[in-house]
Order: C-alpha cells, then structure tokens, then sequence
C-alpha cells in the first residue's frame, strides 16, 4: 500500500518578498474569517432578541384576554345565579 508524506526540504531558499506575502494573505484571510463570525453572532442575538419582544408582546395578549374572559365569566355566573336562584336549579 502506498503511503504519501509532507516533507520540507532542507535548505530549500524561500524568497522574502514571498514568504511576506504569504503571511500578508493569511492575516487577511483570518480577519475576514473572524469579522463574518462576529456579523453572525450579532445577528443571532438581534434575532433572538426579536423574538423574545415577540413572545413577551403576545404573553401580555394572552394574559389581557385571560384576564377579560375570566371577569365576563364571572359576569355571566353573577346573573345566572340571580335569575335561577342558585346553579343547582341550570
């Protein structure tokens, strides 16, 4: 079975002018790296925070109509036990 290996040379001349502008484009391919996972991550927190505005706007509807239900609810038994006299007599 065939095997395949990395090997440096020794003594292999690398000019300057291309081993700076090798590391020039890996720092620059790593700043675009970590600026696209900060626009991420701050988007997320924005859309989560979104969502949480929305869930709390529509707890404070469903707690409002809860809230109005229960007193037309209370509203209905009142006149139902004084025009029948006591629930038992429905």
């Amino acid at each position: 079975m065939a095997s395949f290996g990395w090997k440096r040379k020794i003594g292999e001349k690398v000019s300057k002018a291309t081993s700076q502008q090798f590391e020039a484009e890996a720092a620059d391919e790593k700043d675009a790296a970590e600026n696209e996972d900060g626009s991420w991550v701050h988007a997320s927190k924005r859309r989560k925070e979104t969502l949480q505005e929305g869930c709390k706007q529509k707890s404070k509807q469903l707690k409002d109509e809860g809230a109005s239900l229960q007193y037309m609810q209370q509203k209905w038994l009142l006149s139902v036990t004084h025009t029948h006299g006591s629930l038992g007599k429905l």
